[in-house]
Formats: C-alpha cells, structure tokens, sequence
C-alpha cells in the first residue's frame, strides 16, 4: 500500500494468516473425524521429540539433518493437530 512501510505490510500479512489458520482450525473442530484426528496427533507430538537425541547423540550428516528437519516439521503439525485433544 503506498504511504505505508514494509513493517505495516508484514503486520498485516500476519493477522490475515492468522485469521485463516483460525477458520482452518475452526473447520478442523467440526468435523466427525476430530477425536481419532486429534487422539494420532497428541500422542504423535508426545512421541517424536524421542527421537531427537537418538539423532543428535553423534552429530547429524547431511541425510541426517533432512531426517532431523521433517521429524521437528511432523512434531509441530502433530501439536497443531493434537493439542486441543482431551479438552472436551
């Protein structure tokens, strides 16, 4: 927008993002399929940080650090999934 600077910009995009991640999640809560969604989910996200020092104990090679990545990439989907799980 002219008359506005690149940090107004950036706000903006966020709460825009922000917004469609709550409608997202609001569409998510109503569907029959929630609880078994959200059940996979909690105990996915308690899980997959157990396998974070079997990884790190020796380092990580270059197979190891894609490896690494998409287990945090998994952890983080399964605590959006799974952490409204149980509070009904």
């Amino acid at each position: 927008m002219p008359g506005t600077t690149t940090y107004e910009n950036d706000g903006e995009s966020i709460a825009v993002g922000r917004r469609k991640l709550t409608a997202l999640h609001a569409r998510f809560n109503e569907h029959s399929l929630t609880t078994p969604v959200q059940f996979v989910g909690f105990w996915s996200a308690v899980v997959c940080p157990l396998f974070y020092p079997v990884l790190l104990l020796n380092g990580l090679s270059d197979a190891e650090v894609s490896l690494f990545l998409a287990l945090l990439g998994c952890n983080v989907i399964a605590l959006f999934v799974g952490h409204a799980y149980g509070q009904e």
